[in-house]
């Protein structure tokens, strides 16, 4: 069982991990800041490589050492999710019952 950091996280429940922050101007670049508990639950500090990764309009940032052996799995199914995002949120959206199929007229036989 994984232990709560602070108190207030648990690196098993990411929801509760969703912040917002702003982007700062870093020299050239742009950066954002990532909160100690959220680098913990990562188990990022100053200076460990990070991969960065661009899926539909969210970046994703994980340790480039990740012990998972799903980095490969991840990649693809990002992939999938630039193609095929909009059908999987209509899919979600159906399962709350938010989105109703249409129809498709008959086509009349012969």
């Amino acid at each position: 069982m994984a232990a709560p950091i602070d108190g207030q996280f648990d690196v098993r429940n990411t929801s509760r991990m969703v912040l917002q922050r702003k982007v700062t101007r870093v020299g050239g670049s742009l950066g954002v800041l990532i909160p100690r508990d959220i680098a913990e639950a990562m188990g990022v500090g100053a200076g460990s490589p990070v991969r960065l990764t661009l899926v539909g309009r969210q970046m994703v940032v994980e340790p480039t050492d990740d012990t998972l052996d799903d980095g490969a799995f991840r990649r693809a199914f990002a992939g999938v999710l630039r193609r095929h995002g909009k059908s999987f949120e209509n899919l979600a959206a159906f399962d709350r019952g938010e989105f109703k199929p249409r129809v498709q007229p008959k086509r009349k036989t012969r």
